[in-house]
C-alpha cells in the first residue's frame, strides 16, 4: 500500500509545479474526492443532465417536425405548460449541481489542509459543503448580476465606436468587451476559495481575489486556468463524439436523398446518453480548475504575506519553548 505523503497547501510554487501539484493532489484524492462528489453532487447533477439530454433530444425532434411540415407543433410546444416547467426544472438543477460541485470540491480541500490526510468521509465533507453551499448561491447570484452591469458598461465603447466607424466597432469595439469580460473573470477566480477558506462576505472576497490575482500574477493565473480548463473541454468532449458522429451521418444521409433531416429513436436515446455523460463528466472534471485555483491562491498567499514561513517560525518558537518550559517568551 502506498504511503500517503501530505501535499504541502500553503507554498510559493512556479507555473509547472503549480500544474504538477494540481495533478499530484488529484491523483492522491482521486477516490475519496470523486466519492464525495457523487454522494454530495451526484443527485443534482445525475437529474439535471439527464434533463438536459432530455431537452435536446426533444428540440431535435421539433426541428425535424418543423422540416416535415409541422410547424404548428414546434410552436405548441414552445409555448405549452410542460416545455416551460421541464426548462425551469432543468436549469434550476443545473445550477444548484454546479454550486454544490464547487462547495464539495472546496470543502475536501479546506479539510485536506486542516486535518492533514486524505482520509476523509463523505459525511465530514457534507457537514463542510453545506455550511458554505448558501454562502456560494448568494455569491452566485451577486456574480451575475455584477457580471451584467460590468456587461452593460463594456457595450458603452460599443455604441460610441459604432457610431464613429465600424471599423473601429470590429477593430477596438468587441476586443474591448471580450477583453474586459475575460480580465473579470479571471480576476475574481479566486472568490469562492477566498470566501469558504478565510470566511469573508461577498464583497471583501471579490475584493481579496482582486488584489492577489492583480498583484503581477494575472497572466500567470490566467494560463493556469486556461491550461486545466481545455483539459476539462477536452475529456468531456469525448462524450459528445457519437454525438457528432450521429449528426454528421444524418445530416450527409439528408443532404444526398433530398429528404428531411430526421433522428431514429435510436439516435434519440444516443443523444440523451451523449449529453448525459458530457455534463456528468464535465462536472466531475471541474474538480480540476479548482485544485488548481486553491493552489494559485496559497501560491500568491505566501508570495505576498509568507504565512507558510511564518506558521513555520511559529512552530519552532514553541517547539524551543517546550524544551524551556521555565522561561517566559
Amino acid at each position: 500500500m502506498e504511503e500517503f505523503k501530505l501535499i504541502e497547501l500553503q507554498q510559493s510554487r512556479d507555473f509547472s509545479r503549480k500544474i504538477n501539484s494540481t495533478f499530484e493532489f488529484l491523483r492522491q484524492n482521486f477516490k475519496p474526492l470523486l466519492k464525495s462528489i457523487l454522494y454530495i453532487a451526484g443527485p443534482p447533477v445525475l437529474v439535471g443532465s439527464l434533463l438536459l439530454g432530455s431537452f435536446i433530444g426533444e428540440f431535435f425532434s421539433l426541428i425535424q417536425g418543423a422540416q416535415t411540415g409541422s410547424p404548428e407543433m414546434a410552436a405548441d410546444y414552445f409555448l405549452s405548460v410542460s416545455f416551460w416547467l421541464q426548462l425551469i426544472l432543468m436549469v434550476i438543477l443545473l445550477f444548484i449541481s454546479y454550486i454544490i460541485t464547487i462547495a464539495t470540491i472546496n470543502a475536501y480541500i479546506i479539510l485536506y489542509k486542516e486535518r492533514q490526510t486524505n482520509k476523509l468521509e463523505v459525511s465530514e465533507v457534507w457537514n463542510k459543503a453545506r455550511q458554505i453551499f448558501w454562502p456560494y448561491l448568494g455569491t452566485t447570484i451577486l456574480f451575475f448580476l455584477a457580471f451584467i452591469i460590468a456587461y452593460i458598461a463594456l457595450l458603452i465603447p460599443i455604441f460610441i465606436l459604432g457610431d464613429m466607424s465600424s471599423v473601429l466597432l470590429v477593430f477596438l469595439g468587441f476586443p474591448i468587451v471580450i477583453g474586459g469580460i475575460v480580465y473579470l473573470i479571471i480576476s475574481s477566480s479566486l472568490t469562492y476559495f477566498v470566501q469558504a477558506y478565510e470566511k469573508k462576505n461577498f464583497f471583501d472576497s471579490i475584493a481579496r481575489s482582486f488584489r492577489l490575482v492583480n498583484n503581477g500574477k494575472w497572466w500567470s493565473t490566467f494560463g493556469l486556468l486556461a491550461i486545466l480548463q481545455l483539459i476539462v473541454g477536452t475529456v468531456s468532449y469525448i462524450f459528445l463524439i457519437p454525438y457528432y458522429v450521429i449528426m454528421f451521418t444524418a445530416s450527409l444521409h439528408s443532404a444526398q436523398s433530398g429528404s428531411p433531416f430526421q433522428l431514429s429513436d435510436t439516435m434519440g436515446i444516443i443523444i440523451l446518453v451523449c449529453f448525459t455523460l458530457y455534463y456528468l463528466a464535465q462536472m466531475l472534471m471541474y474538480s480540476l480548475p479548482h485544485i488548481g485555483v486553491a493552489f494559485q491562491y496559497f501560491n500568491l498567499v505566501e508570495l505576498k504575506e509568507a504565512r507558510g514561513l511564518m506558521s513555520q517560525i511559529e512552530t519552532l518558537g514553541q517547539q524551543d519553548t517546550s524544551t524551556r518550559p521555565e522561561e517566559n517568551f
